[in-house]
């Protein structure tokens, strides 16, 4: 290929203008192997651009991001939870039983028989369970409370790692194609360089043609003014022999000079088309080699890097945006959930105060309990939703049947429907 390439660009053997001509209007510039190759080269790497980025990530961070929004304000009604009323149902029955025994070991120091002492035992055992029962209010709020933070935390926890991986994952492809734009860059400067030479090579030789077409030129015009030069030498003596003659004939002059002067016209004749075809063919030259100037001009294709440059900063600063976009998203529903846990703490400390408070004081009263926070004590402080006297209790301690408790319990004057209703009681 350099050999042809040397040969295609050599003005060895053109030894006439009309040769020169001829290579001129042949000549036309071919890229190098070298050009092509980078070319191709080039032209490669502009296909494999990468294309915009596409986010594995965004569309979970939008999803968490809604979720952690979504949270609600803090709320936990203790009545409700099952923990509780598990923790009521298990303190309800250890209150009953310790009653039930402290009454039946007063009754046994009283000789078996009902006292106040015994009734105030009884009472005192029944509200030690109570009040382990409301100090556990408290400890609930404090995991309802703990259980909502840890849900919106998971969530902030969640969308931080998300963030992070989003940011990673942009990182790696802004590598990508600044090792992309970098390659293009590199390829598109070899692209340049191998043209640059190339054509500049292919203008010297435009170049020598010029040249030696003046060259040529010049020496037919030197060879012209020499032809003319001894055609004028010549006319002279001709004209002078023409003289010469007739004046030895005649006696007269004139004829001489006449026929050199038709001779010497006729050859100016001639001389001056010549001189106007040189001129034509001068004109035509200079013509043509301005169109192929003009037309090498506009085939040259080198790689302009600003395109792609824009294209990059383009990408980069939308990228940039969008990340400031979701970063300002994130900060301000992080700032979010900090006032509603801020508030959250707020609320349960009050309200967990003021619920145990409630239940000590409808517990002292003997009405604190787990359905709506009402535990029913009868006079004796057994529980019951319809009063446990004291003798029953007592005497359902000592292991008497229900015939003798019902007997007992007519005899101190309850009605025989508030009679079965403590029966009820004191076996569930």
């Amino acid at each position: 290929m350099a050999s042809d390439k040397k040969k295609n660009y050599s003005t060895e053997g053109l030894n006439s203008r009309q040769e020169v001509q001829d290579a001129l209007a042949s000549a036309g510039y071919q890229p190098s192997e070298q050009v092509t190759e980078a070319e191709a080269a080039l032209k490669a790497q502009q296909s494999a651009a990468p294309g915009d980025y596409q986010s594995r990530y965004q569309d979970q961070i939008d999803r968490t991001l809604n979720d952690l929004n979504a949270r609600r304000a803090f709320h936990y009604d203790y009545a409700k939870d099952p923990l509780y009323q598990q923790y009521a149902q298990a303190y309800t029955q250890n209150a009953h039983n310790a009653s039930a025994d402290a009454a039946a070991q007063a009754a046994a120091l009283t000789g078996g028989y009902g006292s106040s002492y015994a009734a105030s035992v009884a009472q005192q055992a029944y509200q030690q369970q109570i009040g382990a029962l409301n100090q556990a209010i408290p400890t609930l709020y404090q995991l309802a409370l703990d259980t909502y933070d840890s849900g919106g935390d998971a969530l902030v926890s969640q969308l931080d790692q998300l963030n992070t991986q989003e940011q990673n994952a942009q990182g790696r492809y802004q590598q990508k194609l600044s090792d992309y734009y970098t390659r293009l860059e590199q390829l598109g400067n070899a692209y340049n360089t191998a043209y640059q030479q190339d054509y500049g090579q292919y203008q010297d030789y435009l170049s020598r043609l010029d040249t030696l077409y003046g060259n040529y030129a010049a020496q037919e015009q030197e060879a012209a003014a020499q032809k003319q030069q001894r055609f004028n030498n010549a006319v002279t003596v001709l004209g002078l022999i023409g003289d010469a003659v007739q004046i030895a004939l005649s006696g007269t002059t004139g004829l001489g000079s006449l026929a050199g002067s038709l001779v010497n016209t006729g050859y100016n004749i001639y001389a001056n088309n010549r001189a106007y075809e040189a001129d034509r063919a001068d004109t035509a030259w200079n013509q043509q080699m301005q169109e192929k100037q003009v037309q090498n001009a506009q085939a040259q294709q080198k790689y302009d890097n600003d395109f792609a440059q824009q294209q990059y900063q383009d990408k980069l600063r939308q990228q940039q945006f969008n990340n400031q976009v979701t970063s300002e998203k994130l900060n301000i529903a992080k700032g979010e959930w900090a006032l509603k846990q801020s508030k959250a703490a707020q609320q349960a400390q009050k309200a967990s105060a003021a619920a145990a408070q409630r239940a000590a004081a409808a517990g002292a009263s003997g009405t604190s309990g787990p359905g709506s926070g009402n535990l029913n004590v009868g006079k004796s402080g057994v529980l019951g939703s319809t009063a446990v006297p004291y003798t029953a209790a007592r005497l359902r301690s000592q292991g008497r049947s229900d015939a003798a408790i019902r007997t007992e319990l007519l005899k101190e004057g309850y009605s025989s429907k508030e009679v079965g209703e403590i029966m009820k009681q004191l076996n569930s």
